[in-house]
C-alpha cells in the first residue's frame, strides 16, 4: 500500500475523484433530518477510499465535554483508541480550532498509539462558529505528506460534516421544542376543558342552590297554609258526607243533592292540592332499601292502566342486563315515576309511545339512569329552566297544581340523585332520573 501511495501523486484522476467525493457527501448531507450516525460512517468511508490511509476515525464531543469515539474505517479491527486524555482541552486541534498535522518532526502529545515518527496523521476540528462538535483524525504511514490540495479537500469534507451536525442538532432542537409546544398546547387544552367543566358544574350547583332555596321558602309557606286550610276543609267534606247519608231522612231535594256533589268534587280537589302541599313541605327522612326497578315500574303502570287505555298510550320497557336494582325509598320513588308517567300520558291526548330504558351512569359510578321518553307536545325552551319551580305548570288552567315535578325534584335530591329533562316542542320530552343502585356510593 505504501508504494502505491507514493507513486500515486496528485493527478487529474484523483482531483476528479475528490470532486466526486465532495459532491456525493454534499448530496448525502443535504437531506434533512438525516441520520447523523450513518452520515459519519459515510464520511469515514469516503475519506478512506479517497486518501488510502491506515485508518480514519471520527470523534464526537459528548455532553461531558469529552471526545467520544464514534466510528472509523481501516484495516485494523477493532478500532484503535488513539488518545491518552479524552478531554477537549487535551486535543490541540479543538483547543486551537485549527487542523493539526503530525509527521517526522512533530508529534501530538495526546497521541497514545500510531504516533510519529512511525506514523503521520492529520486531525481536523469539526466546528461552526464557537460550537465544537468533534474531530476527524486520519492516520497515514510514516513519510506520507499531504499536499495542500489534499488538505483543502479534507477541510472541505470536514466543513460539510460540521454543517451537517449543526443542521441535525438544530433540527432536533426544533423537533423537541415543537414537541414541548404540542405538549403544552394539549395541557392548556386539557385545562381549558377542565375549566369549562368546572364552570358548567358551578352553574348546575348554582341552579340547584336556587332551586333548593325556592323549595325551602315555598315549603315553609305551604306548611302554614295547609294547616289553616285543611281544618275547615275537613269540616266541609265531613258535613257533606253526613248530609248524603241523611238525605232520605231529611227529604232533601234532588237539585240540592246535585249541588252537594259539585261542592264535594271541588272540595276533594282542594283537599288533593293540600295533600300535595303537605308532601312538598315535609322533609321526612328517606328509608333506603334495595328494590327491583322492573317490579316498581310494573306496579306504577298497573295503577295507571286506566289512564293508559283511555289515552291510547303504549309503554315499552327496556331494562337491560343487570340494570334493574335501586337503593332507595320505594314509596317515594314510586311517587316520582307515577308523576312523570302521568305527565307523559297528559302530553299525548291522542295516544303515542312511552319508552322506559335504563343504563349505568357514566358520570356517577354506582348510579343508574332511568329515562322516560314520550312523543308528546314537548315543552318550549323558555320554560325548561322553570319546570321544577313550585306552582309552575304548562298545563291548562285547572289541570295541574304545578307541584308534581317540584315534589319529584325534592325526592330525588333527598336520594343524592339528579333529575334532568330534554324536550323538543311537538316531538316529545325525556325525563332522566339518576338514582343510587348501591349503598356504599351514598357514603362517598
Amino acid at each position: 500500500m505504501s508504494q502505491r501511495i507514493k507513486d500515486r501523486g496528485i493527478s487529474e484522476e484523483w482531483v476528479s475523484s475528490a470532486l466526486s467525493t465532495v459532491i456525493k457527501l454534499s448530496n448525502i448531507i443535504g437531506y434533512l433530518p438525516g441520520d447523523i450516525e450513518m452520515t459519519l460512517k459515510t464520511v469515514a468511508e469516503e475519506v478512506y477510499q479517497l486518501f488510502c490511509p491506515e485508518f480514519c476515525c471520527v470523534y464526537m464531543v459528548d455532553d461531558k465535554g469529552s471526545l467520544e469515539f464514534t466510528t472509523h474505517r481501516g484495516l485494523d479491527s477493532p478500532a484503535p483508541d488513539l488518545h491518552i486524555d479524552h478531554s477537549m482541552g487535551s486535543c490541540i486541534a479543538l483547543r486551537d480550532g485549527l487542523p493539526y498535522v503530525a509527521c517526522e518532526n512533530t508529534s501530538c502529545p495526546n497521541r497514545g498509539m500510531y504516533g510519529a515518527p512511525e506514523f503521520s496523521h492529520i486531525c481536523i476540528p469539526m466546528v461552526t462558529g464557537s460550537e465544537a462538535y468533534g474531530v476527524i483524525s486520519v492516520t497515514f504511514p510514516a513519510g506520507r505528506r499531504l499536499e495542500r490540495n489534499e488538505i483543502d479537500v479534507l477541510l472541505a469534507i470536514t466543513c460539510q460534516t460540521s454543517a451537517a451536525i449543526q443542521r441535525y442538532r438544530l433540527f432536533e432542537k426544533i423537533r423537541r421544542e415543537k414537541s414541548e409546544i404540542e405538549d403544552a398546547y394539549r395541557e392548556i387544552k386539557r385545562l381549558n376543558e377542565m375549566l369549562e367543566g368546572k364552570i358548567v358544574e358551578l352553574k348546575k350547583t348554582q341552579q340547584r342552590l336556587i332551586q333548593s332555596e325556592k323549595l325551602a321558602a315555598t315549603g315553609m309557606l305551604s306548611a302554614g297554609l295547609c294547616h289553616e286550610i285543611n281544618n275547615p276543609l275537613s269540616v266541609i267534606l265531613n258535613r257533606i258526607e253526613c248530609l248524603r247519608m241523611e238525605a232520605e231522612e231529611l227529604t232533601l231535594p234532588a237539585q240540592l243533592m246535585k249541588d252537594l256533589d259539585v261542592i264535594y268534587t271541588n272540595a276533594s280537589k282542594v283537599s288533593g292540592i293540600v295533600q300535595d302541599l303537605l308532601i312538598f313541605s315535609r322533609h321526612q327522612p328517606v328509608r333506603f332499601d334495595y328494590i327491583d326497578l322492573r317490579l316498581l315500574i310494573e306496579k306504577v303502570l298497573y295503577m295507571l292502566d286506566d289512564d293508559l287505555k283511555r289515552s291510547g298510550c303504549r309503554v315499552h320497557i327496556e331494562i337491560t342486563g343487570g340494570y334493574h336494582t335501586l337503593y332507595c325509598d320505594k314509596e317515594r320513588i314510586e311517587h316520582v315515576f307515577t308523576n312523570i308517567l302521568s305527565n307523559a300520558i297528559d302530553a299525548m291526548p291522542e295516544g303515542g309511545n312511552i319508552h322506559i330504558y335504563t343504563r349505568a351512569s357514566e358520570e356517577r359510578k354506582g348510579y343508574l339512569e332511568i329515562s322516560i321518553a314520550d312523543e308528546g307536545v314537548g315543552i318550549p325552551e323558555e320554560y325548561i329552566h322553570r319546570i321544577f319551580d313550585p306552582f309552575f305548570t304548562t298545563k291548562s288552567l285547572g289541570k295541574g297544581t304545578g307541584l308534581g315535578l317540584s315534589i319529584c325534584y325534592g325526592i330525588v335530591k333527598a336520594h343524592k340523585g339528579e333529575i334532568r329533562i330534554k324536550s323538543i316542542p311537538d316531538r316529545g320530552s325525556t325525563f332522566t332520573v339518576v338514582l343510587p343502585c348501591r349503598e356504599e356510593v351514598l357514603k362517598q
